[in-house]
């Protein structure tokens, strides 16, 4: 019924103010509807003045407290600077005249050769993606520049974001996958729930967004106070405020802002991260109490010398950074409710604030001496060097806020991308490397980062001993975010050694709730550390109840705050095949067999073709004693990939299962032939030939496993004996 009643108020142009009844309710809408060739601020205001009914708004009640009109009573400069804002702008329902240019084109080809008819109607606009049966209204749109993209309600509340995208600037339609290939299976697929706007894109675009999602129904009634970001998104306590204000009773704060903060604020959006609660945080709360920070531990998020490589979404690398370590913040920098710099970065004067003035201990600069390139040259802006532009779905350059240095030596070892290279196009990458020698011989900290970058790139390469030097790295290293990530990487590689050990007793110890977690994952993969797992279900943070809470999930106590707040984690994610099959694991142990193969299944739809996914589905659907479903699965699988050892080696198990070892030992010698470095798997075989007196095919299997993992007893045993 509510998202009925919110379809009918998307079908008349207002944005909802969602209550249950919706009393009293004033509907609001925050866009310019001016044409983009005078979109100016005055124009978007008075867009905004006209939708919002401040006419009908009643000053006694307060009822309009949450409206950015109501902010410019007092803050009209802030409100000002708000209009026309990326943040103002993050939403807004269609416009006749702004979108018709965009949806005049009509038969247009993607860089795929797909073909989309685009189409005005009576009552809004059409993108049909041609010879399938996906649907094809258009409902709203989020961003504005460079790029605009278009949601398509879908059944189950669900609304999609369309890959076909407009640049507003060259007047082009194109898809930000590329000439990619998708299939309507993919994950990534513009219909499936990897594009999902409820789940992956409303946080960041709606005012006090509420997902909702249903695990049980796997429907969204997805809820919002404002469409784009609007001021009680980022200010706490606004009712009070408003009301405090209008009777004469507010008091100006003594004490300053809390930056940190206001930091947590920008990283619930500029940061890429999990959710560990239902979209709960609001403006004031501590960003680890609500999520989990991406950080390079995870292969392919950043190349090796810090920059970001995939969308990270600038928080963590500035954190990462050495100015963020020495306590920068966005505020340093940017005008917080228009988005831009607060000097200029063309001329280095923000950059020169700092540099020029040992501000918040900076290093003091010479522009043109530090640089070696002419004043007025884009070779001497600070940001072209330590802040290189990277482009993100196809059309949208973003700066990268690592503030790392140039080496062209990265990019001849790893094939990390340099700033050099950038301008100078012409030239070798070797030149660039002689240039930058030349200008700064003997670097010290040049040296340091590429030390950090061959440690780096030799464990995402998968070298067994790099753990050594990421040990080595986090004795030196002072920052608590680059400290966080070698953690986890110990814990990840060498949990069970002892200079792991000490690393993460000393960092448990830790102020920051990112580095207690971190050292925890190591505790968590000992089995002699269980009882400081267990006391972190008490930690202050709920960042570090979670990690505790997952670990010990196996011993889910429904009484226990954490495991409630676990519990919540789960079921906030479980649109998402990871969350879902988390979900079904508590299922499980809550003996609700149903609800663990429904929420497998449903896993398995939200990526149709993945094989490993399949593989995982298959075996909860064997641990509630549905073998011959797991089988399905299976076959599943293999129609996908048959290339996949694993997949076969999870056939031979569940043959096993079921008493049939002739065609259980067919499967997993597949799974050894296709992959025969899995020392597990060999002594599952040998376990199986054993089993039917093929006692020489038997030794022969077990012997190689002993090979390939002579420190497993368990192994030789059997073995000795045949």
């Amino acid at each position: 019924m509510l998202q009925n009643l919110l379809r009918t108020v998307r079908k008349h142009g207002y944005v909802a103010f969602v209550s249950v009844c919706l009393t009293n309710a004033a509907l609001v809408l925050f866009v310019g509807c001016g044409p983009e060739s005078s979109g100016s601020k005055e124009a978007d205001k008075r867009s905004a003045e006209e939708s919002s009914g401040r006419d009908s708004v009643s000053v006694v009640s307060n009822d309009d407290w949450y409206l950015a009109e109501t902010c410019r009573e007092c803050h009209a400069d802030q409100y000002d600077d708000w209009l026309g804002s990326h943040h103002q702008l993050a939403h807004r329902r269609l416009d006749s005249e702004k979108d018709s240019e965009a949806f005049s084109q009509g038969e247009v080809f993607d860089q795929a050769e797909r073909r989309y008819q685009l189409a005005a109607k009576e009552n809004g606009f059409e993108m049909s993606e041609l010879e399938t049966q996906l649907p094809s209204e258009v409902d709203s749109v989020i961003g504005e520049t460079p790029i605009r993209q278009f949601l398509i309600p879908f059944p189950g509340g669900r609304f999609q974001i369309q890959g076909l995208t407009w640049d507003p600037h060259k007047k082009q339609w194109f898809n930000v996958f590329g000439d990619e290939h998708r299939d309507e299976g993919d994950w990534g697929h513009w219909s499936q729930q990897g594009m999902n706007w409820n789940s992956n894109c409303a946080w960041c675009h709606m005012t006090d967004y509420k997902k909702n999602y249903d695990i049980r129904t796997d429907e969204y009634s997805s809820e919002w106070k404002i469409e784009g970001i609007s001021c009680i998104q980022c200010h706490a306590d606004m009712e009070s405020h408003v009301a405090s204000a209008r009777s004469g009773e507010y008091k100006k704060r003594e004490t300053p802002p809390n930056i940190e903060l206001a930091m947590d604020n920008c990283a619930s959006c500029h940061a890429r991260r999990e959710e560990l609660t239902a979209n709960d945080f609001h403006a004031g709360e501590r960003f680890d109490d609500h999520f989990r920070l991406v950080l390079p531990d995870l292969p392919n998020a950043y190349f090796v010398d810090g920059k970001a490589n995939e969308e990270n979404y600038v928080y963590a690398s500035l954190k990462l950074s050495k100015m963020g370590h020495k306590g920068v913040s966005c505020l340093d920098c940017h005008n917080p409710h228009s988005h831009e710099t607060i000097l200029s970065v063309e001329d280095n004067s923000l950059c020169m604030r700092c540099h020029s003035t040992g501000l918040n201990e900076a290093t003091i600069i010479d522009p043109v001496t530090h640089s070696h390139h002419p004043l007025d040259s884009v070779g001497n802006q600070c940001v072209s060097c330590h802040m290189p532009k990277r482009l993100y779905m196809q059309r949208d350059a973003r700066r990268d806020h690592g503030f790392t240095i140039p080496d062209p030596q990265l990019t001849i070892d790893y094939d990390a991308p340099n700033a050099c290279s950038a301008c100078h196009g012409d030239k070798t990458v070797e030149w660039a490397r002689d240039k930058v020698e030349s200008w700064y011989p003997n670097s010290e900290r040049r040296l340091a980062l590429r030390d950090r970058a061959g440690v780096l790139n030799s464990y995402y390469e998968g070298e067994e001993d790099s753990w050594t030097d990421v040990h080595r790295l986090l004795l030196n290293e002072e920052n608590v975010y680059w400290r966080s990530a070698y953690l986890r990487i110990l814990g990840a590689m060498a949990p069970g050694t002892p200079e792991s050990l000490q690393a993460a007793l000393t960092s448990a110890k830790s102020k920051s709730p990112i580095e207690r977690e971190s050292a925890l994952r190591i505790m968590a993969n000992r089995n002699d550390r269980l009882a400081d797992v267990q006391r972190a279900l008490y930690d202050s943070s709920r960042l570090v109840r979670n990690q505790a809470a997952d670990t010990l999930s196996t011993q889910f106590n429904p009484t226990q705050s954490a495991f409630q707040e676990w519990q919540q984690y789960a079921e906030a994610n479980a649109d998402r095949p990871a969350g879902a099959l988390r979900r079904a694991e508590l299922a499980v142990l809550q003996g609700d067999a149903a609800l663990a193969k429904q929420l497998a299944q449903q896993a398995a739809d939200f990526d149709k073709n993945n094989a490993h996914l399949l593989y995982d589905v298959a075996i909860m659907f064997a641990r509630v004693g549905d073998i011959d479903g797991a089988l399905l699965k299976i076959d599943q699988a293999k129609r996908i990939d048959t290339s996949l050892g694993l997949i076969w080696f999870g056939e031979g198990l569940l043959y096993a299962e079921k008493g049939d070892t002739s065609r259980s030992i067919q499967s997993m010698e597949r799974a050894v032939q296709l992959d025969p470095v899995q020392d597990r798997w060999w002594y599952n075989l040998g376990v199986a030939h054993m089993r039917v007196g093929q006692t020489e095919r038997a030794k022969e299997a077990l012997s190689k496993a002993v090979e390939l993992n002579p420190s497993q007893a368990q192994y030789k045993q059997v073995l000795d004996g045949l």
